[in-house]
């Protein structure tokens, strides 16, 4: 953190390095704990980006452990521009550093009328949704755009997305480091959203945890673990994907990892490697690692770094541990239909599968000789790619979210399954309904450039208006607008331009993956 100006108002600290100049009837001041924030304050909502909530954990002594709460400020801390997220690589060049070893933050968006000032305390008592961003444990970026919580404040629900070490410093085995970095560090920004919401106009006992993806996999284990217990009362999960490492795979993909580093497996010898050096060698793991298929989409698009089975923030796996989840939680859990089509579809992979790749895959996953019509390309239109990414779909996210509806349902969770279907007119109308598409509709942010390249110009409004709207009330009410999951009619809400809730839909695939453990 650094000093950058002197006003009137006192010292302003900023991590983005200039001063502060904003105009006092577009910005306000909140007053928390640690100290003032100065944030925006646009369309009745204030906002708050790059808010410290653990020291930095990038530096010497703080490297590879847990995180370390961030304590107060003087003078204001300009909150009114978006900071970078930890280091990691850049989603266009794999092999580039991007962000920045920094405090961990989040960014806040809030009604304005709800936040504590120099003139009044908050009288609210909003509820709050902290989302994870996902990025299959090697990138996070709390400041997407697709991530922006206006529509939710708009309609007094303060949205908190949140950063977290990914990657090596976040998931990476070393003898003498807590393993699951990363997830610590979400469960110090949960402890941060209840020790300091209420001055933004939040309800610390109506918090709802949620996050696609990686961020939604998050979710799952923050259930089933009694170290996040009492943090948030419901969770969302989209896309989630189950990965994970037993303590023997993650010691040996640092082994081989640092091997190929010419370093000791140790904190002290990752330590003296360059972060671009670093970041290059994350995505060579996800290409090299033995076993691929084992991981899903989410080694073949490439990480080997993934939460760690360590006794104790993961003691069986992520799925059985929610058998210890809290009954009392509500839930709403599903994925996209097709969801692999966001990796294969850019890369044209999916024109270039063969039926011996589709087979092999069957094989490892020990599905083949099963009843072959369930992914047959037999007079229903689909190429042999179009099948290979249903498989990859199914395996990595769509039936991972399946299995957690069913777990929850029989631990007496209150479950609402969903399916997202419409198809997106993206890459010439190729991408489908991929995953991450359903996102911006979520977040009622289908307008900014970033989402149209998943969603096009003119996506359904009808479309955004109930996937919006269900959320809303699901964080609100602890209740979603159709039936509960049980396991006799399997309720599922279709998401499509004409939402519909359906009863089992794709049941043979479902059976077929029946006994799969994920």
């Amino acid at each position: 953190m650094v000093l950058v100006a002197c006003l009137s108002a006192g010292l302003i600290q900023s991590n983005t390095l200039f001063a502060h100049t904003q105009n006092a009837e577009n910005s306000t001041v909140a007053i928390i704990k640690s100290g003032k924030l100065m944030g925006n304050n646009h369309d009745g909502v204030a906002t708050f980006y790059d808010v410290p909530y653990a020291k930095n954990p990038f530096t010497a002594d703080r490297r590879f452990r847990a995180p370390q709460a961030y304590e107060t400020w003087s003078g204001v801390l300009d909150a009114t521009k978006a900071g970078q997220p930890v280091p990691q690589p850049s989603r266009d060049k794999n092999t580039t550093l991007v962000g920045a070893p920094d405090d961990l933050t989040l960014n806040i968006w809030t009604p304005t009328s709800a936040v504590a000032t120099n003139n009044k305390a908050s009288n609210k008592k909003l509820p709050v949704m902290v989302w994870i961003p996902g990025g299959a444990f090697i990138r996070e970026d709390a400041a997407e755009l697709a991530y922006d919580g206006t529509s939710f404040a708009q309609n007094d629900v303060i949205v908190v997305t949140i950063n977290y070490r990914v990657g090596v410093d976040g998931f990476m085995h070393l003898e003498g480091a807590p393993d699951n970095r990363g997830i610590l560090d979400q469960i110090m920004a949960l402890e941060w959203v209840q020790n300091n919401i209420e001055d933004f106009g939040g309800d610390p006992s109506q918090v709802t945890v949620a996050g696609q993806s990686a961020g939604a996999e998050s979710v799952a284990i923050l259930l089933g673990t009694e170290k996040a217990e009492g943090l948030f009362q419901k969770a969302i999960m989209q896309s989630p994907p189950m990965a994970f490492l037993t303590q023997k795979e993650a010691q040996q993909i640092t082994q081989s990892y640092t091997k190929k580093l010419n370093i000791p497996a140790t904190v002290k010898g990752l330590s003296t490697i360059p972060f671009p050096e670093l970041v290059k060698n994350v995505i060579d793991m996800g290409y090299t690692i033995q076993d691929r298929n084992k991981w899903g989409m989410i080694s073949w698009g490439g990480t080997a770094f993934l939460p760690v089975v360590d006794g104790d923030i993961i003691v069986e796996s992520p799925m059985k541990d929610l058998t210890k989840a809290s009954p009392s939680i509500p839930v709403i859990v599903g994925s996209t239909d097709q969801e692999s089509r966001l990796y294969l579809v850019p890369s044209d992979a999916v024109n270039n599968t063969t039926e011996k790749t589709k087979s092999l895959l069957l094989s490892d996953l020990s599905l083949e000789g099963r009843p072959a019509d369930v992914y047959s390309t037999k007079d229903n239109g689909k190429t042999i790619g179009d099948t290979f990414a249903d498989i990859q779909s199914d395996f990595t996210f769509r039936m991972p979210a399946l299995h957690i509806a069913q777990q929850l349902t029989k631990n007496d969770n209150k479950v609402w399954h969903y399916n997202f279907s419409w198809m997106s007119p993206a890459f010439d109308g190729h991408l489908g309904a991929a995953h991450f598409v359903d996102v911006p509709f979520v977040f009622n942010t289908t307008d900014n450039e970033q989402a149209k390249r998943f969603v096009g110009s003119q996506p359904p409004i009808e479309l955004i208006n109930t996937m919006h709207s269900q959320w809303l009330t699901f964080i609100k009410t602890s209740k979603a607008d159709w039936s509960p999951y049980n396991l006799a009619e399997r309720p599922t809400m279709q998401f499509d331009v004409k939402s519909k809730q359906v009863n089992d839909p794709n049941s043979s695939v479902r059976k077929l993956w029946e006994d799969f453990e994920f």
